[in-house]
């Protein structure tokens, strides 16, 4: 082995020398010693040493580590660590660096001459491989390609910018930490495929695949690309065998933004004539979000007609829905919630990863088409799973579009809100990708700023709206089987939910308390009630005064005529019994959160409602809640003294007429 020029970096001066000699007398060239990081540092710039000799516990309290990771960044030698300690706590402090060796106090002149001659091979050898994977890399980056080196121990040594962005770790971070500790697997069977899979790749030396896989960023997103895996040939005799790296080969699906040659020329112009706000909604359970967002619009489009609104929605109902002039919708495929944070496709046959990656494609190539100056996310700040994350940093890169976060009032208790949002990085996709939030809710309520402890600057740029309610005259319309009696009102929403819990023990009330029952009722379904379900609605109704409908495009009429409504706590369904029914049970659905429960309670504590907690429902306990209900008119009374506040659409198409937007000059 030729002679290498060598620092050395050591602050007790008789171990200094000590090691000065041997190095000599084994045929290299000490350029230099150190007995702190400034030195270390100094001597570094100037001579260009190719190994350095670095003790852990420096003078002046400087840190070894530290200074061994400056060097290694700067210059590209190699590392041997000088320590007393050679127990596993400082070998795993000083891993990151990649670190070539370890020479443990007190050493002999054969343990040198072994840690120099590993260290440069195993160095030489790291250089080469990373000098293979940035040629790889210019090219494999011309296709868009995320390309990361694994060395035998499944760490990785190289990660190009690519790879940095779908995985969030800068490579500086990624480097040294095993595979699957930065390429984020969320689901463990997938996980133990790709880990078989690099197993087989070390053993056969052919390249393996695995299209369709979901990774999920640092930020919590989740993209889905096609993996590939496989061995670097290495030429070196001298190598051991079985060293060889392995290059992974990440091949993104999610759309890839086309960066405009020349900066657009833009003005600011008032919301108004020409402007064109892009509304996305969160459709994956029930119609609340859908119905939401259409009394937005129709808001909008009275206030501003010469503006245009375009719905990008996934709702199965959304034909249902009659559009304003000067608003359309976009259909995406449909997806429905399987548990907590999960989902999958509605009715098509294909995957989660799938679906989510054609819906994000979708809502960026259309928000690209349309170029919106403006627009409105509904409840998620970064889409369902992450698939709205590529359009927000399109918007980000691109400018000219004023983005705001529409969030109703309560999304589940804060604890469990507080930790989604800061595993999720959600805090710092407010701070960077919402120009304003508008709340759809009043403070005297509930309060999500204080609740979901918005960050000051997020919060400077929230507002409240109040309400959103679907405030149309509703079509007159005729009451189905009226026969004179007082009618009840009973509704679970979109009927994702609610049916066994509400509907059902209503039923069976109604059936066990019929000689004492003075009144009828009318029973809206949803559309998505489960068909079994519904056909045992259908037996328990049998002879009963009741009228089942699974749809209708409004409530109004309905809430207006019944003496009590008896429903779920969602959003829409909430509002519309606060804007036209004269009394309310709630049997809140609580089943993936909270939201429906904090709600129900809230409005009980305000003496609005009656909230009957779904394990308290029984046929018993309903009849005699309706009963103590009909005594009094709490909505009625809170509408006429102005304690209600059911203006949130209207205000915020006046929130939208103070906004200064973008257009193109």
């Amino acid at each position: 082995m030729s002679g290498r020029r060598v620092l050395i970096v050591e602050d007790e001066m008789v171990v200094q020398l000590h090691l000065s000699r041997i190095v000599a007398e084994l045929g290299h060239e000490v350029v230099g010693t150190a007995m702190n990081t400034r030195e270390a540092l100094e001597i570094a710039q100037r001579e260009a040493p190719e190994l350095v000799l670095m003790d852990i516990h420096l003078a002046d309290g400087d840190d070894g580590v530290d200074t061994a990771h400056t060097l290694v960044r700067g210059l590209d030698c190699a590392i041997v660590f000088v320590t007393a300690y050679a127990d596993q706590r400082t070998i795993e402090r000083s891993a990151h660096v990649g670190a070539a060796g370890y020479l443990v106090k007190p050493f002999t002149a054969p343990a040198v001459r072994a840690a120099i001659s590993t260290a440069m091979a195993g160095h030489e050898r790291l250089r080469r491989v990373r000098g293979e994977a940035r040629a790889l890399s210019s090219i494999v980056d011309s296709l868009g390609d995320a390309l990361l080196l694994i060395d035998v121990a499944g760490k990785i040594t190289f990660t190009n910018p690519r790879a940095a962005e779908l995985t969030g770790c800068a490579p500086n971070e990624a480097e040294g930490r095993e595979l699957f500790e930065v390429l984020r697997v969320p689901v463990e069977s997938e996980r133990r495929t790709l880990q078989a899979l690099v197993a087989a790749v070390r053993v056969t030396k052919q390249k393996g695949t695995h299209a369709g896989l979901s990774i999920r960023h640092k930020n919590g997103a989740e993209r889905t690309v096609d993996f590939a895996v496989e061995p670097v040939q290495d030429e070196d005799p001298g190598l051991v065998e079985g060293q060889g790296a392995l290059l992974v080969n990440l091949r993104d699906r999610s759309p890839q933004v086309a960066r405009p040659s020349t900066p657009l020329r833009r003005e600011k112009r008032p919301f108004g004539k020409g402007t064109r706000i892009l509304v996305y909604s969160h459709d994956t359970f029930g119609l609340g979000h859908l119905r939401r967002c259409l009394a937005l619009i129709r808001a909008l489009c009275a206030r501003h007609p010469d503006a245009s609104a375009l719905l990008v929605t996934g709702s199965p109902m959304v034909h249902r829905y009659p559009m304003p002039v000067g608003a359309d919708y976009v259909k995406l495929p449909a997806i429905r919630k399987v548990e907590s944070e999960q989902y999958e496709a509605r009715t098509l046959h294909i995957s989660g990863a799938a679906i989510r990656s054609m819906r994000s494609n979708l809502i960026l190539h259309t928000l690209r088409d349309f170029d919106p100056n403006v627009l409105l996310v509904d409840h998620s700040p970064t889409g369902s799973k992450g698939e709205l994350l590529p359009t927000l940093e399109h918007l980000a890169e691109r400018g000219g579009c004023t983005r705001v976060l529409g969030l109703r009032d309560i999304i589940d208790e804060p604890p469990a809100v507080i930790e989604l949002w800061q595993k999720n990085g959600v805090y710092d996709v407010l701070r960077e990708h919402y120009d304003h939030l508008v709340v759809y809710g009043h403070p005297s309520v509930y309060d999500p700023v204080r609740e979901y402890q918005f960050p000051p600057e997020v919060a400077a740029r929230t507002r409240f709206v109040n309400y959103v309610c679907d405030r149309t005259p509703a079509p007159a319309e005729a009451e189905p089987g009226s026969d004179g009696r007082p009618c009840i009102a009973v509704s679970i929403g979109g009927g994702d939910g609610g049916g066994d819990t509400v509907i059902l023990p209503f039923l069976e009330m109604m059936r066990r308390y019929r000689e004492q029952i003075d009144y009828r009722a009318e029973i809206l379904t949803g559309p998505f009630v489960e068909p079994g379900l519904a056909q045992e609605m259908r037996r328990l109704a049998d002879g009963l005064p009741v009228t089942l409908r699974d749809f209708i495009p409004s409530t109004a009429a309905l809430y207006r005529r019944a003496e009590l409504v008896v429903a779920t706590a969602g959003y829409n369904t909430t509002t519309d019994l606060l804007t036209h029914a004269r009394r309310a049970i709630f049997i809140p659905r609580v089943l993936y959160r909270q939201e429906q429960l904090i709600r129900a309670r809230r409005l009980a504590d305000l003496g609005l409602a009656t909230c009957l907690a779904p394990d308290e429902v029984s046929p018993e306990r309903l009849f005699e809640a309706i009963r103590e209900t009909r005594r009094d008119e709490p909505l009625t009374r809170a509408r006429a003294e102005g304690r209600l506040f059911l203006d949130g659409a209207e205000r915020f198409a006046e929130f939208c007429a103070s906004l200064e937007v973008d257009v193109r000059a």
